[in-house]
C-alpha cells in the first residue's frame, strides 16, 4: 500500500467520468459533476497494491490516526488514488479495502471523514500547507 498525506488548506474534487481501468468491476455510484470541497483537513490518498491485506490496512489506519493528531486535524479526506504504483490489487479488493478504511475512520469520535467515489476519474484541487510535516509519503 502506498500513501500520500497532505496537511491541506483545502482539498476538493469534481467527478469527471467512470474509470475504464476497473477490470470489469462496477464503480461506486456517482454522478458526473458531483463535487466536494473541504477546508483545513488532512488529505490521505492511498493505493492498494497487489499483495496488500489486513496487516497493511491496520498499519495504515494507525498511521492516519497518528498523523491526524500530529497535525491537529479532525477533518479527514480519505480516498483511494490508483496512481501511486504500478502494482494493482484486483478492483474488488481495492474497492472493499477503501470502503473498510473509510468506515473505520468514521467510527473515530470527533472526526469528520469525507471520501470520493471509487472507480471514477476526478479533477482535484489541493492547497497544501508549507510546514515540514505537511506532505508525507508512506509504504506499508
Amino acid at each position: 500500500m502506498k500513501v500520500l498525506f497532505f496537511h491541506a488548506n483545502r482539498f476538493g474534487f469534481v467527478v469527471e467520468s467512470p474509470s475504464e481501468r476497473l477490470g470489469g468491476a462496477a464503480p461506486e455510484e456517482a454522478i458526473v459533476g458531483d463535487h466536494l470541497m473541504v477546508e483545513e483537513c488532512l488529505v490521505v490518498l492511498f493505493h492498494v497494491e497487489e499483495h496488500d491485506g489486513d496487516p497493511q490496512t491496520h498499519r495504515f489506519l494507525r498511521d492516519i490516526w497518528r498523523v491526524a493528531h500530529e497535525v491537529g486535524e479532525k477533518r479527514l479526506v480519505v480516498a483511494a488514488f490508483g496512481h501511486l504504483s504500478d502494482s494493482y490489487a484486483p478492483a474488488s479488493v481495492a474497492m472493499e479495502t477503501a470502503a473498510a478504511v473509510v468506515r473505520e475512520c468514521r467510527t473515530w469520535e470527533g472526526f469528520d471523514v469525507y471520501s470520493s467515489p471509487f472507480g471514477h476519474n476526478k479533477t482535484f484541487e489541493l492547497s497544501s500547507k508549507g510546514h515540514p510535516g505537511a506532505i508525507r509519503h508512506r509504504e506499508y
